[in-house]
């Protein structure tokens, strides 16, 4: 089968590359509107790290995918996190939009895993056997159901039933 690879940041990329074509501008007007030398210079160093932070981040969105392989599902969110889902401990895959309000990329809820994207999920995972996930200092839990976005649920959820 090999690797298939899956995005999950179409919603948020928009966003960036508005605050990462924005940037210069700011730049501009700062070095236009402020009479003072030393707070343009410490202005114009915030700006150029915001750029580069804002690049930054649409590069890790982009190369750092969900991917399938032929043991794995690897779920993602930039260099955030990664986590290893064994094919074979999949019992059942859905497609379908479920609302959130955790704000956070990660979360468990009730053992379920939710990897939301703007406050939404739209594949949802049964697991014949629980997983333990190491959500950092929130400590490790074990989950029966993961709940993630992706911008192809249809390709997701065609790929995992294979």
């Amino acid at each position: 089968m090999g690797v298939r690879s899956f995005g999950y940041s179409a919603q948020v990329r928009p966003f960036l590359w508005v605050f990462l074509v924005l940037t210069p501008l700011e730049i501009l007007l700062v070095d236009l509107l402020v009479p003072w030398f030393w707070l343009r210079a410490v202005l114009l160093v915030f700006g150029l790290l915001s750029g580069l932070l804002l690049g930054w981040m649409l590069w890790m969105l982009y190369k750092f995918k969900h991917e399938i392989d032929d043991e794995h599902l690897w779920l993602r969110y930039a260099r955030e996190f990664e986590y290893r889902i064994p094919l074979a401990a999949i019992e059942s895959v859905t497609q379908g939009m479920t609302s959130w309000s955790l704000n956070k990329t990660r979360s468990v809820v009730d053992g379920t895993l939710v990897l939301e994207i703007s406050n939404s999920t739209n594949v949802s995972v049964r697991l014949n056997e629980p997983q333990e996930i190491d959500l950092g200092r929130r400590g490790v839990h074990e989950v029966t159901k993961i709940e993630f976005w992706t911008d192809s649920p249809d390709e997701m959820v065609r790929a995992l039933r294979k």
